[in-house]
């Protein structure tokens, strides 16, 4: 799968994050962001106290049940694997994994870059947690 097929994939997962994000303005603030620009979005919400903390965290929950969870996982068309291995990461790594994917919602782009320019063109969360994306094909054949 090519860098930029995967960094859009990525980029639908965070049209969902937005909706996470969306709860927690709700939760925190008692609103949706609607009302505000969309570039001040990330300034609102941040401006509260716990609030950065809890879409992190919440972000890493959705990212680890998105990525691992075997009624989700059996819908993919690659799994993740540690390298070089190639056996399914632990809970450790896993969690890592996520959390990392989580901490780069903030900062997207750089994860592209980061993506174009690796050797291998793997994404950061990848790079930093030792795995990487396989097709199944190809996990098939090994």
């Amino acid at each position: 799968m090519s860098v930029f097929r995967r960094y859009f994939l990525y980029l639908f997962d965070c049209l969902v994050m937005l909706g996470l994000l969306g709860v927690v303005f709700f939760v925190y603030r008692g609103e949706f962001p609607f009302h505000y620009a969309t570039d001040r979005w990330l300034e609102v919400l941040l401006g509260g106290s716990g609030v950065y903390f809890t879409t992190l965290i919440g972000s890493t929950i959705y990212w680890y049940i998105v990525d691992y969870h075997p009624s989700i996982v059996r819908f993919r068309r690659s799994h993740i694997l540690t390298r070089p291995d190639h056996r399914s990461p632990d809970v450790t790594t896993r969690f890592l994994r996520s959390f990392v994917k989580a901490f780069t919602l903030f900062g997207g782009e750089v994860l592209l870059l980061f993506a174009i320019f690796s050797s291998e063109h793997r994404f950061l969360h990848d790079y930093i947690a030792k795995t990487e994306r396989v097709p199944l094909t190809q996990v098939a054949r090994d």
